[in-house]
């Protein structure tokens, strides 16, 4: 479970940050609570909908699952793998957002911007890993936070079909690295989420328990970050980069480009 950094703690754009974020979480629990109580409901009704209209002539052991089909349109299963999908595409795009205004106010300290904020683009990971590392001195997508993006991605951009073995296992890798396998702790299993694995195990299927774990991992990175940016922010901390930053002759970094700073 995620503890969040003190605001006096941190540079504003991680409470900016940390509102969103908790929305999206209390999004994943309600629709939890709320849903899995509809939905039983709805099963519910079509088991007496069947006993008053069950004809053997007409209808065989089926018919339930007809009627609840008819009456909801999607399984619960396929429910809650978009709800998964949805959580964890809106914790990468929150934790690339914070990223960008995170970048852009320690530059603001040292007299320059990312010229992206001017603009609807935005820029590219490999840019932004560069920048962390050479004028922040930190990873921003550690082992941990790479796979999170590979499931991000997968989910985004097919659906979460995996097309291969290797791609299977890629999956369980990944899953095995964030460590987000293991039975519920007392405070996670108060928060009452539905706690049946998917049906289906093909593809990037994730438990509800699964989907809350990796918001924990995002979470704590951005703190993690917050807390290496903030002395650049307001501690009066410097280094070679942002130092020549100030002077308008940044130093060349490969990969790069200037043109990402508006001096």
């Amino acid at each position: 479970m995620v503890t969040y950094i003190p605001s006096h703690d941190v540079s504003a754009e991680y409470s900016v940050w940390r509102m969103p974020e908790e929305e999206v979480r209390a999004f994943l629990i309600a629709t939890n609570h709320g849903m899995s109580e509809w939905l039983d409901a709805q099963w519910a009704a079509a088991e007496a909908r069947a006993d008053a209209i069950f004809d053997p002539e007409q209808h065989d052991e089926g018919l339930v699952a007809e009627l609840f089909q008819e009456a909801v349109g999607v399984w619960p299963d396929e429910y809650f793998w978009q709800l998964s999908s949805a959580v964890i595409k809106d914790a990468c795009a929150l934790y690339e957002v914070f990223l960008d205004a995170m970048a852009n106010a320690v530059l603001r300290r040292f007299g320059a911007s990312l010229s992206s904020r001017g603009t609807e683009n935005s820029w590219k990971w490999p840019e932004c890993e560069l920048f962390y590392r050479h004028y922040i001195g930190i990873d921003v997508a550690p082992p941990d936070i790479k796979a999170v993006l590979w499931i991000r991605n997968k989910l985004t951009h097919l659906r979460g079909d995996l097309r291969t073995p290797a791609g299977e296992a890629d999956f369980q890798a990944h899953v095995a690295l964030l460590k987000i396998d293991a039975p519920a702790t007392a405070d996670e299993a108060a928060l009452g989420l539905v706690s049946e694995a998917p049906y289906m195990t093909r593809g990037v299927r994730l438990t509800q328990l699964q989907t809350l774990r990796i918001l924990d991992v995002v979470a704590d990175r951005v703190g993690t970050v917050a807390k290496a940016a903030f002395p650049f922010d307001y501690g009066g901390k410097a280094n070679p980069h942002l130092l020549a930053v100030r002077a308008k002759a940044p130093l060349p970094i490969k990969g790069f480009p200037a043109s990402l700073l508006q001096l």
